[in-house]
């Protein structure tokens, strides 16, 4: 499914992107807009959790609620969740003295709650996955989380009930297999350690699959190949490389792109192409909290 990356232009603005390949459900994903004090139902437990930053990204609204795909919020953190299948470890039963999480609600307690990885880190042990129905009633999803900041680009893999934060190697996530997998194979591909040089330098073009390691293996390539964009070509460039694993609507697949977002995460600034929709917008996180207090969505 979903693919997600992370790069620089030459002025070192930081810039987040991801294609959303995940089946729509009832509602469509749109660019939406989230304000701070927001307050957020979430499961199981049906408490709230009140918005300390404001968030725009791409989200669902599902049964009166906001489902997050993937957004920044307004100290400049990001996330995505992307899927984990046959990977995940939760918890069967709401745990005591911790903050109880469906799998939907760990990025809005990421986005909501914190301005930068380490304050997750260090918040990490205070959660616990369970694994119950979000409000949509839809199964139970496996998911892991990319997340990124000044400090770097970061991944949450909850392959047991203790979670940790690692380093994402070359700032890029697709789906299972684990990261560790995907980095192995990538070092066979290239017979060695796999820097940019001897990725940049890598002369055969891979054949075209559905696969989270083909599409792994192809976008750590191509990003690889890119030269460092200027600001003006940098929504462009991020792009460019996303469309390289988008996902065509296929008879008998569920999982097809639905939308190609790319964050400037130094400024704010979202562009959201909207494949199943064929439209395009492009927002500013600090306009929209200048002028809204309540959600807006992108039609």
């Amino acid at each position: 499914m979903c693919t997600a990356i992370t790069f620089k232009d030459r002025t070192q603005n930081a810039y987040f992107g991801r294609t959303m390949d995940f089946p729509q459900k009832a509602t469509p994903w749109r660019l939406t807009y989230v304000p701070v004090g927001y307050q957020w139902q979430i499961r199981p437990s049906e408490k709230y959790l009140t918005g300390k930053y404001a968030l725009l990204g791409g989200m669902r609204l599902a049964d009166g609620h906001y489902l997050i795909g993937d957004a920044v919020n307004s100290a400049g953190l990001a996330c995505a969740e992307l899927y984990f299948p046959n990977q995940v470890t939760y918890y069967d039963s709401p745990q005591f003295y911790r903050i109880n999480l469906t799998p939907q609600d760990v990025i809005t307690w990421i986005l909501t709650q914190h301005r930068n990885v380490k304050e997750v880190a260090d918040h990490l042990t205070q959660i616990a996955i369970v694994g119950q129905q979000w409000y949509d009633r839809d199964i139970v999803h496996p998911f892991h989380w990319i997340l990124t900041d000044d400090t770097g680009t970061y991944l949450i893999e909850p392959t047991s009930e203790q979670l940790t934060i690692k380093k994402a190697p070359r700032g890029i996530l697709t789906n299972a297999p684990a990261i560790t997998e995907h980095e192995a194979k990538l070092a066979k591909l290239v017979g060695g350690t796999p820097t940019r040089e001897r990725l940049a330098a890598f002369p055969k073009r891979l054949p075209i699959t559905r696969t989270p390691s083909n599409r792994y293996l192809r976008t750590a390539l191509t990003l690889a190949k890119q030269p460092i964009p200027m600001k003006r070509d940098a929504f462009l460039l991020g792009r460019k490389v996303l469309e390289r694993v988008e996902m065509e609507p296929l008879e008998g697949h569920e999982d097809y792109t639905h939308y190609i977002g790319v964050i400037d995460r130094s400024h704010l600034d979202y562009d959201f192409t909207d494949i199943e929709f064929n439209q395009h917008h492009r927002a500013s996180l600090r306009h929209l909290m200048k002028k809204y207090d309540k959600p807006v969505v992108f039609h």
